[in-house]
């Protein structure tokens, strides 16, 4: 299984257990510090949205888990 995120950078997967940074989608600016969130296989979750300290840009942030291999 795979895990991408739309609203932030992954730094760390485990199963279902995902570690990643903020990332604003509008100017890019990653934030320094880590959170963590579970995702449900084959599924997506909606993490709590941030507004971006640098350019004001309102992100919302979402993880999804799949499947590569699957068709």
């Amino acid at each position: 299984m795979a895990a991408e995120m739309t609203g932030g950078k992954i730094v760390r997967t485990d199963g279902i257990v995902v570690t990643f940074r903020q990332k604003c989608e509008n100017c890019g600016f990653v934030y320094d510090f880590n959170k963590t969130t579970i995702v449900p296989a084959y599924s997506s979750r909606k993490v709590r949205p941030f507004t971006c300290s640098e350019c004001g840009n309102y992100q919302e942030v979402e993880a999804r888990h799949f499947n590569p291999h699957r068709q």
